[in-house]
C-alpha cells in the first residue's frame, strides 16, 4: 500500500491510498517536528499506518494550517475512487507561529 499527498482545485489536502484501507481513518495525526502523517483507524488493535517521507517545508506550512484532510481510497465493492473527511491532529510545537496578543 502506498500513499499520496496532494492539493486539491478547492486547496483542501488530500491523502491518496492506491489500496482499499482496512479500515475508516478515526483519524490522522501530523507530527510537525518530523513532518511525519500517522494514520489512525477505527480498529482496537491496529497500530496505524505511518506515512514514510518527511513533507517539504513548504508544503508543512500548508498542512499547519488545517483541520481536516480529505481521504481517498478504492471503493471495496467497485474500485471506484471514494473520499471523505478525517480530523488532523496537529502534534508538537507550531512552525512559523506568529503570537498577535494574549488574552
Amino acid at each position: 500500500m502506498s500513499f499520496s499527498l496532494g492539493e486539491l482545485p478547492d486547496g483542501d489536502l488530500a491523502i491518496v491510498s492506491d489500496e482499499t484501507l482496512p479500515a475508516d481513518i478515526k483519524r490522522i495525526e501530523y507530527y510537525r517536528s518530523q513532518r511525519l502523517f500517522m494514520l489512525v483507524y477505527d480498529l482496537p488493535d491496529h497500530e496505524g499506518d505511518l506515512m514514510h517521507y518527511e513533507l517539504k517545508e513548504e508544503i508543512a506550512d500548508k498542512v499547519q494550517r488545517r483541520s481536516s484532510v480529505v481521504v481517498i481510497e478504492p471503493d471495496k465493492v467497485s474500485g471506484k475512487p471514494s473520499g471523505y473527511y478525517a480530523s488532523l491532529i496537529q502534534v508538537g510545537e507550531f512552525q512559523n507561529f506568529v503570537q498577535l496578543g494574549v488574552a
